[in-house]
């Protein structure tokens, strides 16, 4: 059993999507996104986010527009051409993803080190584990049960089958942030492509983009 509580994890996802809604208000025109190729995305320490990649998730999302719109992304542009709140939230969101999942990763190497007292932190072993199945059908639950319409339609059930267990497991690893925080392991270093923003760094070294000012008129999959 763990030793230390995690915080709700679905009021996190609202917020989180709600601030970066706000931070991108002075860019809420159209978000020339990820070219096919060339300079990425995003780079999260060793791993990078390529643009492709990005292209990709985006339009993942993008088909529920229902979903979106119940965590505070009202703005979805088309298909070529996002708006830049969208694609600031679903690229800060797969930063932290990758952010949680190396943290998490560096956490386990330094309790087998003994370079970290997992007892004195107030952190159990199973903690820094990864998510396994029986969480993830739990996470998948919360939210089709979260985010119901009025007349009961599942809302977060739109999103195909394959999509809703990847996003349920980003925010697995997502809820197990505080733990390798609380163990003093740096978050891996980040860098964005300013075409799709810039860098906002909040407590421990989580990141998250911030939408560029103004609109970026370009196809998604121009040059």
């Amino acid at each position: 059993m763990r030793t230390t509580r995690r915080p709700r994890l679905l009021p996190a996802l609202a917020l989180l999507a709600l601030s970066l809604v706000a931070g991108a208000c002075a860019g809420d025109g159209e978000l020339g996104g990820p070219t096919i190729g060339g300079t990425p995305a995003a780079t999260v320490g060793d791993t990078t986010i390529s643009s492709s990649d990005l292209a990709a998730e985006v339009e993942d999302w993008a088909a529920n527009p229902a979903m979106l719109q119940a965590i505070g992304v009202p703005d979805i542009g088309s298909e070529g051409r996002r708006a830049s709140a969208l694609v600031s939230f679903v690229l800060s969101h797969r930063i932290v993803s990758e952010q949680a999942r190396t943290m998490l990763a560096d956490a386990r190497d330094l309790a087998a080190d003994n370079e970290v007292d997992l007892a004195a932190a107030g952190v159990s072993g199973e903690a820094l584990a990864d998510p396994d199945d029986g969480e993830i059908d739990g996470i998948l639950a919360q939210l089709d049960q979260q985010f119901t319409s009025p007349d009961g339609q599942r809302i977060f059930g739109e999103y195909p089958d394959e999509f809703r267990r990847r996003l349920a497991t980003d925010l697995a690893f997502q809820e197990r942030l505080p733990f390798p925080l609380q163990l003093g392991v740096e978050a891996p270093e980040v860098s964005v492509n300013p075409k799709f923003g810039t860098t906002e760094v909040l407590q421990g070294g989580i990141v998250q983009v911030v939408g560029p000012v103004g609109p970026r008129p370009a196809p998604l999959t121009g040059a």
